[in-house]
């Protein structure tokens, strides 16, 4: 009988440090994930801003913030954007504020097309304003084409404001103004596309499509006169990364039109 008992026991401990281990498992599993969606090491404190060096020739290189909004040390974000929702994480939004459209958020499927909608709208049938500026972290490179191709067609100038936010393939949305103007406290990068994992067949599949859209990036910049090599820094670059241009490669690669120091936020 006592046997029995000494192997119930063996059981029951047994069986708790399973619980024990599989309850941290779990933990760690939910941890794990919450810092994927919330940008990892980055997650954005409250204000949705992470404070990091202005690129420089030769440092360049800083990491990925779907969720939140690089600033510089002693800066913080103009009033009205410091906030994550709606926010960088959520599907881009526009609006008419200071005689221009602003552009906000995630460049999503659909965005396009929201966009010609907002075209056709009274609110800005009535205001008309000839420019629009963006802050984005990027999105679905073949929807930003499309946004990019619709605001050529309109006429617009792009702006970047000081401390907005142009990464992944919003410069794709940036180069198609007629005039492209930045503030030189504006954050304006590329890097690799990539796709949800799972989404091709095969390697192979990937690496035609990956292929397909360097191809478009480039046809759509130089079509748009700006140097295609601009592109290039973005194959280069990892996808948990952004290779911010300097205001001086900006105006060489022609990506900018003009560096404005005395652009509103």
């Amino acid at each position: 009988m006592s046997g029995w008992r000494e192997k119930l026991a063996e059981a029951g401990f047994a069986l708790a440090v399973f619980c024990v281990v599989a309850a941290s498992s779990l933990f760690l599993l939910i941890t794990d994930y919450r810092s994927l969606s919330d940008g990892g090491a980055y997650a954005p404190p409250s204000g949705g801003q992470v404070t990091m060096n202005r690129p420089a020739p030769g440092d360049q290189t800083r990491p990925y913030l779907p969720t939140a909004r690089p600033v510089a040390p002693g800066r913080s974000l103009p009033d009205g954007r410091n906030r994550t929702q709606p926010g960088e994480a959520s599907p881009m939004r526009f609006t008419i504020s200071g005689g221009k459209i602003v552009a906000s958020g995630t460049i999503a499927p659909g965005t396009a097309l929201e966009f010609t909608r907002f075209l056709e709208s009274e609110a800005y049938g009535a205001a008309g304003p000839g420019e629009i500026a963006l802050h984005s972290p990027g999105g679905v490179v073949d929807e930003a084409i499309a946004l990019a191709r619709r605001i050529r067609e309109e006429g617009l100038n792009t702006r970047i404001e000081p401390e907005a936010y142009c990464a992944s393939s919003c410069p794709l949305v940036f180069a198609a103004g007629v005039e492209r103007i930045a503030h030189p406290d504006a954050w304006i990068g590329v890097h690799q596309a990539f796709a949800a994992a799972g989404s091709f067949g095969s390697l192979q599949d990937g690496i035609a499509s990956a292929q397909r859209v360097a191809a478009s990036a480039q046809d759509l910049l130089h079509g748009f006169g700006v140097d295609a090599h601009v592109w290039t820094f973005a194959m280069r670059t990892p996808k948990e990364q952004i290779y911010f241009f300097t205001a001086e490669q900006l105006l060489e690669f022609k990506l900018a039109t003009r560096i404005d120091p005395d652009t509103a936020a």
